[in-house]
């Protein structure tokens, strides 16, 4: 993407993957608990909102797309907006596709200064590869540990 401006968005259908598929059963259930519990006059029903909050955060922070930009790779989470990286190329030392024990499929990025590991539960295997060839046209050293 050296010569054109237009960020390039890699991301998946994140209302179909496991976890928001777990996520959504569960916050149904938790709604009728509380419902339930609020009508029968019982404190039982505001107990599933802290472990739904909980639950949710597991099954969401994962969710994470890439954009790539002329100068940056940049990270965010649909659901949690706010939840931005951004990283220039220039201090890309090597990126790496792995999938950490009981985990997803993640880019570990290592910088001049750091390392970070983004995971991307919604990404489908098309799209990681898009994503790979991509980042080989950007000249960066990738490594594929998963095989996608």
């Amino acid at each position: 993407m050296k010569n054109n401006n237009k960020p390039k968005i890699y991301t998946g259908n994140f209302i179909s993957t496991f976890n928001a598929i777990i996520l959504i059963l569960f916050f149904v259930f938790v709604c009728v608990y509380f419902i339930k519990g609020v009508l029968s006059g019982s404190v039982a029903g505001w107990v599933g909102f802290p472990i739904f909050f909980i639950l949710f955060s597991v099954f969401t922070l994962p969710m994470n797309y890439f954009i790539l930009t002329d100068k940056k790779l940049i990270s965010k989470n649909p659901i949690w907006f706010w939840k931005i990286n951004e990283i220039e190329f220039k201090s890309i030392t090597s990126i790496s596709i792995v999938q950490p024990p009981k985990s997803f499929i993640s880019l570990k990025i290592e910088t001049i200064d750091s390392k970070k590991v983004i995971p991307a539960c919604s990404l489908r295997d098309n799209t990681w590869k898009e994503l790979k060839t991509h980042l080989i046209k950007e000249n960066i050293v990738l490594h594929d540990k998963v095989g996608v």
